[in-house]
């Protein structure tokens, strides 16, 4: 059965929503409206080095007293799928999101990028992708996978991972291979730590994960670094950026992209509680638009064709 990344993305959708100072039964505002409440959705996740929830807080609390007389609730997602549901239905506002899932969303026209994490003297962070598989295969170059692949069960991490999904789909596409059609079995773990520990410990032979979450774990003790083979490593790829939904007023967009843009300036305190989430030192955020993510819209068109020829 073909299915291109576009339609997969459909078993990430439909997770319910956690919640914190915000009722999952509040009704959206109309469109083109500015909220009474400012929805921001946050996933837990295994790149942050740092509590997520605390982080996501000390935002909140800079843009009440940035923005007078605005509220802020924290809205929690299990994964990228529903947050882009939910940012589709009007229930999240301003998130940040991963560089495939944003394109995703924006496919539809429901979301816009405003800001990304970076510095001042690089530009935008970016990270890379790995295409990983277990000493125990054999296995020590991409080139031998199309022969072995067959005998082989695959793991990506979340269908709206850019690196755990698009980026490593992409790359087997140049190699001729379909997962779905060419691997013994394929499967979706939802998590970068799921699909290492997979190939760590025989659940599966090889996967495609953030390089960034593989060599913490690796330093860490957690998987041993003589029994992981990486076979690719990507080209330094974009970070995703803080996304807001498009019919949010203009003008109120312009507020929420000049009040992050400033939070370093405003509140250093605040901005390194919201920093303290990555791994890197003394980030900011960076005004962005659409354009710093064609290549990855681009990238994804490829592989939709190659996967529904």
């Amino acid at each position: 059965m073909k299915r291109g990344v576009f339609r997969v993305l459909g078993l990430a959708l439909g997770g319910a929503l956690t919640l914190a100072g915000c009722s999952p039964r509040e009704v959206p505002p109309p469109p083109g409206g500015r909220p009474a409440v400012l929805r921001i959705g946050y996933t837990p996740s295994e790149e942050a080095v740092s509590d997520r929830t605390a982080a996501n807080q000390a935002l909140a609390r800079h843009l009440e007293r940035t923005l007078p007389g605005l509220k802020v609730a924290l809205v929690r997602t299990p994964s990228y799928g529903p947050a882009v549901e939910a940012m589709s239905r009007g229930e999240i506002d301003l998130m940040g999101l991963p560089p495939f899932a944003y394109v995703l969303a924006s496919k539809s026209n429901p979301v816009e990028a405003i800001a990304v994490t970076g510095t001042a003297q690089t530009g935008p962070r970016t990270y890379q992708s790995a295409l990983i598989t277990h000493r125990r295969t054999g296995i020590t170059r991409l080139a031998d996978l199309p022969a072995a692949a067959k005998q082989l069960r695959f793991n990506f991490t979340d269908p709206a991972s850019n690196s755990g999904h698009l980026v490593p789909q992409a790359r087997l596409a140049e190699l001729g291979l379909i997962t779905e059609r060419d691997f013994a079995a394929t499967e979706f773990t939802l998590s970068h730590i799921v699909s290492v520990f997979n190939v760590a410990f025989g659940r599966a032979d090889v996967a495609g994960v953030s390089d960034s979450v593989l060599q913490r774990l690796i330093s860490k003790g957690r998987v041993r670094r003589e029994d992981i083979v990486t076979l690719w490593t990507s080209d330094p790829l974009p970070n995703g950026p803080i996304a807001v939904r498009s019919n949010l007023p203009p003008d109120f967009k312009r507020e929420l992209q000049q009040a992050l843009v400033g939070l370093a300036t405003a509140d250093p305190v605040a901005a390194l509680a919201v920093m303290e989430q990555y791994p890197e030192r003394n980030l900011i955020y960076l005004p962005c638009d659409d354009s710093l993510f064609d290549g990855v819209r681009s990238l994804a068109a490829r592989v939709n064709a190659a996967a529904t020829r």
